[in-house]
């Protein structure tokens, strides 16, 4: 489903607030609604149209949004004028609130007067609790819900996160599963009694009771929730107290913000965790690339060793986030680390930029990309292209071992293998000054020559390692208002 995780949308719209009444539509919302329809029409499934219309009502929903830019909005869903339009609107109709529901409501009521109405449309927005589950510690709880409809045996799983040490009873996990199985959905369910033995059940006056709680906890204190809860939440509202509007909203960083905690190690001092961590990606980036990339290309050639200096740069000279990636740390990576330190062929040369846009587009893919959006990054990529070809074949942005490494490949000599290593050394130094001058520059050539090192310079090293549930539920209080 391309609406069920869609941060690429959400990065566009949660940026549209400020932004002219017209480019709004004409360049965010109604650009995006066409490509989210691209692969295929509007799901027939209620459960699969409300997360559609839950993704679409997010930058509708923004607290600076003009009101007739909804209006315009639905009118441009309208001239559809089929079944998935018709489903798109009765699902915005049920899920919003104010004017837009009513705007919503308004386009579907045209089109059901002309004949088009959807299928199953007495399921949407008629989601209620099946069963629940509640695991409660001293310090927090997690609440799993059962979400069914009338005449569909699939269910949804709500899950919400309850923080009690830090937040005193904050929401700070809530998400929504697409519609499963029943099979899958209640294995979900009795997976916690099988790891849990204080799971228990919950009846849904405290369940809606609690949830109601923690999500206005959350929003009076400032946490934020990750995006996910941003499309899930008015759903579960509605299941749980009949009105979308029902649970207090808090605010949602948007997906480049929320980092993905296991991608967070320090190099320095687990050097065993962060190689690991290292081989699983580049071992899962290989199997995308065959998946997604074409044969014989830059990413098939080069791709496995470009992520390889990208992870060592990340993990051992900057902050240990392998998965965020910041302009300035692109900027960084290509302009000053790799023309100093990574020795390349001139054919590999070439294919870095690209392999570097393949490796964001792969963590993006995995839902591990953080920073900034993937198309900024994309863009940010292409215009250091050209300096970055300049800076890496400029031998005066080359670092000592790098002008040492570059030499001997240009002399036909393998910098792997340790006797003729040896002995070039030995014939360096053995050189006049000019000739060393040439090839290592000015300010080095009052040293001589040493083996280039091996091992992973700590200059600027990473966090210290913490607990990850511990460091998540600090992010998700990054704006506790005070």
């Amino acid at each position: 489903m391309p609406f069920r995780r869609s941060p690429a949308y959400f990065s566009k719209m949660s940026t549209v607030m400020s932004a002219p009444q017209q480019v709004v539509l004409e360049d965010q919302l109604i650009p995006a609604f066409r490509a989210i329809l691209a692969d295929g029409p509007a799901p027939s499934d209620p459960a699969e149209l409300e997360l559609l219309a839950a993704t679409l009502l997010v930058p509708l929903e923004l607290p600076d949004m003009p009101s007739d830019v909804a209006s315009a909005f639905f009118s441009e869903i309208e001239q559809y004028d089929d079944q998935g339009a018709a489903g798109i609107l009765v699902a915005l109709a049920a899920l919003a609130t104010g004017e837009i529901a009513t705007s919503a409501r308004t386009s579907a009521q045209r089109l059901a007067r002309g004949g088009v109405t959807p299928t199953a449309i007495e399921s949407v927005g008629a989601s209620t609790v099946r069963e629940a589950r509640r695991v409660a510690r001293s310090d927090a709880e997690l609440l799993v819900v059962l979400l069914g409809r009338p005449r569909t045996r699939r269910l949804q799983v709500a899950i919400l996160g309850i923080e009690h040490e830090e937040t005193e009873g904050a929401l700070v996990e809530c998400v929504l599963t697409p519609p499963l199985p029943r099979a899958d959905a209640r294995s979900m369910l009795e997976s916690l009694e099988d790891n849990v033995h204080h799971a228990e059940p919950i009846g849904i006056d405290a369940l809606a009771e609690r949830a109601t709680s923690a999500a206005r906890r959350a929003k009076d204190i400032g946490v934020a929730l990750g995006y996910e809860a941003a499309i899930a939440m008015p759903i579960i509202a509605r299941a749980l107290t009949g009105d979308p509007a029902g649970l207090a909203r808090p605010e949602t960083v948007p997906p480049w913000e929320d980092d993905d905690a296991e991608l967070i190690v320090d190099a320095v001092e687990d050097e065993d965790h962060f190689h690991e961590l290292s081989q699983r990606l580049l071992d899962e980036l290989e199997r995308w690339a065959r998946a997604t990339c074409p044969p014989e290309g830059p990413v098939w050639r080069s791709a496995d060793f470009v992520a390889s200096t990208m992870l060592e740069w990340k993990g051992g000279y900057s902050d240990g986030y392998l998965g965020r990636w910041t302009g300035t740390d692109l900027a960084e990576f290509l302009l000053d680390y790799f023309p100093r330190k990574v020795s390349v062929h001139r054919d590999t040369l070439d294919d870095v930029v690209d392999c570097v846009i393949a490796f964001l587009c792969f963590l993006h893919d995995r839902e591990s990309l953080s920073g900034e959006p993937l198309e900024v990054l994309e863009e940010t990529c292409d215009a250091l292209r050209e300096d970055f070809q300049t800076r890496a074949m400029d031998r005066s942005s080359h670092g000592l071992a790098k002008s040492l490494v570059m030499q001997m490949l240009e002399e036909g000599i393998d910098p792997s293998d340790a006797g003729a290593l040896e002995r070039w050394i030995t014939d360096y130094n053995e050189r006049s000054r000019a000739e060393r001058h040439a090839i290592i520059g000015d300010p080095a050539d009052r040293m001589s020559a040493q083996k280039p090192p091996t091992g992973r310079s700590s200059a600027k090293r990473s966090p210290s390692k913490t607990d990850r549930r511990a460091q998540r539920a600090a992010r998700k209080r990054n704006r506790r208002s005070h």
